[in-house]
């Protein structure tokens, strides 16, 4: 009876195959299409990384392993035999798969750098990201089903805490991206909204780093940060007010005529040289994102402050409990020790 549910666990398919699949799709999407651009690199010579393969190889290997997996899941005979999921009890596949993400993030910087061979095409552009997303989506179900860290348990502190992560990665990235591309522009207002994509890079990094540390109590010792400074109160709001303003101030310094982030791919690999070179970057979808993220935790803020308050007060109540029943025991202890005492008087 054991061996049939034994059995019957190793021909269950894999419970991913959809994330494996669309790692599949992604993948494939972007190897071929840099490799069309790849081929065609008389028609772009200026971006970043045209002339390296290595490029090419991001795509590559996920589809290659993924199809594996999938082709291995799919089979019955070669399931039973090699049931992928089931290795080390998960470990080799929660490796695999974390892997695949590192090796994304790699992706990600490698071809949408500023001014580099992700511009060249959309279709590398956001299967370069969708990559990495799905890859990301593996590795959290995994987790979900191993019982690991997943996104969600991460992010249930607060009702807002999703949306400054948001922020807090969208800004790094507007950050990065601005000192990347101000090393390869020569013209004066290409440098100067560099200048202020990074300014809005960093406060609003610093505001929702902020945020996401208080609410993981990161400041145990600051009396001020896990009270009125923390998550829920009035410091909050106006904080997310702030980064709102400062965030709109970017889109219109940035995302007009000529800004560097203008538009996503620039002004198309022009030779980088001249006086109307604007590199491709990130900074368009990414300060976009900051801001709808932005305004999401300001929308969250008055359902956040009901779930904080109604904590603090579970909390108060359980500690006036215990202070009752310390009490109480303390009171049942004295009664005790003055009916002792009568006794030995009697």
């Amino acid at each position: 009876m054991q061996q049939n549910n034994t059995d019957t666990q190793q021909m269950e398919h894999n419970k991913k195959w959809r994330c494996y699949l669309l790692i599949c799709i992604t993948s494939l999407t972007n190897f071929v299409s840099v490799g069309e651009a790849i081929d065609n690199v008389e028609d772009y010579p200026y971006y970043f990384g045209i002339n390296s393969h290595v490029n090419y190889m991001f795509g590559t290997v996920t589809f290659t392993v993924s199809l594996l997996i999938l082709i291995f899941d799919l089979i019955g005979f070669i399931r039973n035999k090699f049931d992928f999921k089931s290795l080390k009890d998960g470990k080799v596949e929660g490796l695999t798969l974390f892997l695949f993400f590192l090796w994304w993030i790699a992706g990600v910087i490698s071809i949408t750098r500023a001014g580099a061979l992700g511009y060249a095409a959309l279709n590398i552009y956001f299967s370069t990201w969708a990559s990495l997303f799905a890859c990301l989506d593996a590795l959290n179900r995994w987790g979900g089903e191993k019982d690991i860290l997943t996104l969600q348990q991460l992010t249930r502190i607060s009702i807002t805490l999703p949306s400054w992560w948001i922020v807090f990665w969208a800004s790094i990235i507007i950050f990065g991206s601005a000192a990347d591309a101000v090393t390869m522009s020569v013209t004066p207002y290409v440098i100067d909204s560099c200048g202020v994509a990074a300014a809005v890079g960093v406060l609003a990094s610093v505001f929702s780093a902020f945020f996401i540390l208080s609410h993981y109590e990161f400041f145990p010792c600051c009396q001020a940060c896990s009270s009125w400074l923390s998550y829920g109160g009035w410091f909050e709001l106006a904080c997310s007010i702030l980064v709102n303003i400062w965030l709109v101030i970017g889109l219109e310094q940035l995302t007009g005529a000529g800004r560097i982030a203008s538009t996503i791919t620039g002004s198309g690999g022009s030779d980088p040289n001249s006086e109307d070179d604007v590199p491709g970057s990130n900074i368009y979808v990414a300060i976009w994102v900051a801001f709808i993220a932005s305004v999401m935790v300001t929308v969250k803020w008055k359902e956040a402050r009901a779930i904080r308050f109604a904590q603090t007060s579970g909390a108060k109540a359980g500690e006036e409990e215990l202070e009752e029943g310390d009490d109480e025991g303390e009171e049942t202890e004295i009664g005790n020790d003055n009916n002792d005492s009568d006794e030995v008087r009697i």
